[in-house]
């Protein structure tokens, strides 16, 4: 199934529940914790879930959110450097310089990465406000409400601190609720990659080591979007045995523009002439986009399929990338990101004049902002995407 016809599906579900929502009733449905008077929207409230929180948070050691402090103020060191790093990158050497670009379903991702991203954010979301909710129950800030909600296809959680509870609280316990959304996401961030790291060994269980190279996207236009099709399995380039993605890299590599290209594939054989890359004229290039191919090993492939560890990769990939993007992105002082009011509190205990704190958090503030603007602004200008 496509994924425009998923998400067509995905819409059709959505207008199902809107409308059996209205038929039970609205107002029925919000007094058991459950909001879906909007379409495309469901907000599912819980004390359980509360409860949960609360004895899980109140196990945890106070050492645990203090480290996430140190690691949010780290982070936000870090993040200024990453976010001005490459914004001068722009100006010096344009080409080096990573897309900094909003994430817009359908415009600046589309096809099977949406779904893996929109799966990694439904990760980082409920990793994120779930920690939010241990370190307010651990400096005994009632959890006023949590539960789960619902977007079109975004999902995630969401967990609401009593707002006057959090005002009287110390600093340091203000600043161990605000640093513990992005510490968690940091913390399964680091957990993904080592999955990562030992991907190949764990699936070595089930699969067969790769014997090609899968194509799961094709640029438009390019030479290989007019002999190719998406789900193609590379297993030679002109006299060249491919037996996984790098192999296409490094061939692709000492390839010339101009030049005739045999692509080998399961399904038979391609000759494309190799058009010229964007980066060097006088490079070839293709237009695919690929992963490794693995085979199932016999037993294993009556439910286990090459598609299948190439999606788990995929989700495992997105899952750490936007982990880790959202926890520096969320620790960057900016209202109303957390790294804003975990400054702020920060400052108050070595400096007790309001003034001169906002002084020091709001040309922060803007330069934070500028940087972050001005990259989206070339990132559009200059055609980068997530990618660069």
């Amino acid at each position: 199934m496509d994924p425009l016809t998923a998400f067509a599906l995905i819409g059709i579900i959505w207008l199902v529940i809107y409308f059996i929502a209205q038929y039970i009733g609205v107002e029925k449905l919000q007094k058991r914790g459950i909001d879906a008077g909007m379409p495309f929207f469901f907000m599912w409230r819980t004390q359980r879930l509360n409860a949960f929180l609360t004895r899980m948070g109140k196990k945890l050691p106070r050492v645990f959110f203090n480290i996430g402090i140190v690691v949010g103020f780290g982070g936000m060191i870090f993040a200024f450097w990453m976010f001005g790093d490459n914004l001068i990158k722009f100006f010096v050497e344009p080409a080096a310089a990573g897309g900094v670009v909003p994430i817009i379903p359908g415009i600046t991702i589309t096809g099977l990465p949406l779904v893996y991203l929109l799966i990694a954010l439904a990760v980082t979301l409920l990793t994120h406000e779930f920690a939010h909710g241990l370190a307010s129950s651990k400096d005994n800030i009632t959890i006023k409400s949590s539960g789960l909600l619902a977007f079109l296809v975004l999902f995630g959680a969401f967990v609401e601190p009593k707002e006057e509870e959090f005002e009287k609280a110390t600093p340091q316990a203000r600043m161990r609720l605000l640093a513990a959304g992005s510490f968690a996401n940091f913390a399964w961030g680091f957990v993904f990659f080592i999955i990562l790291l030992n991907f190949n060994p764990m699936v070595s269980i089930a699969y067969n080591p790769p014997s090609g190279a899968f194509i799961y996207d094709l640029e438009a236009e390019s030479p290989a979007a007019e002999a190719l099709d998406v789900g193609a399995v590379i297993i030679g380039l002109n006299d060249t045995t491919i037996s996984n993605w790098t192999a296409v890299s490094v061939f692709m590599a000492d390839a010339s523009a101009g030049s005739q290209l045999v692509i080998h594939t399961l399904e038979g054989d391609v000759t494309i002439i190799l058009a010229a890359s964007e980066l060097n004229a006088s490079r070839g290039y293709m237009g695919v986009f690929g992963a490794d191919y693995w085979e199932p090993k016999p037993g294993w492939d009556l439910f286990l399929t090459p598609m299948f560890v190439f999606h788990l990769n995929q989700v495992i990939f997105w899952c750490y990338l936007i982990l880790l993007s959202v926890a520096l992105f969320n620790l960057l002082p900016i209202p109303p990101l957390d790294g804003d009011k975990l400054l702020s509190n920060g400052l108050s205990l070595i400096i007790k004049d309001e003034k001169k704190i906002k002084y020091i958090m709001w040309p922060l503030r803007i330069a934070a902002l500028v940087i972050v603007v001005l990259s989206i602004v070339l990132s559009l200008w200059m055609g980068k995407g997530l990618f660069g």
